[in-house]
């Protein structure tokens, strides 16, 4: 099993947030757009846009709480384990 450090955990985690909400407010506006064409109020796509926003941030806060965890046990432990290798990021310390 390949030790996958905090600072790698946390930029694929921030570009995988950032590509989602591209994609999660546009699929909102998009729907907006059409029911305002077909002449209706798009208030329930914005609802529904509010309502997923609040879910988010609790799925956001989760997140940065487990960040919080592995940068906590990065500084307890500043060693890390002899068997790590070379991967495609750099080396590692052994």
């Amino acid at each position: 099993m390949k030790l996958m450090r905090g600072y790698r955990f946390r930029r694929e985690a921030f570009r995988m947030l950032k590509t989602f909400l591209v994609v999660w407010i546009a699929a909102f506006l998009i729907e907006a757009a059409m029911d305002w064409g077909r002449g209706v109020l798009p208030a329930r796509p914005f609802l529904a846009l509010a309502a997923s926003a609040c879910l988010f941030m609790l799925v956001a806060a989760v997140l940065f709480a487990i960040d919080w965890v592995i940068q906590s046990a990065e500084r307890r432990h500043k060693n890390f384990p002899e068997h790590v290798e070379h991967v495609e990021n750099g080396p590692r310390p052994r």
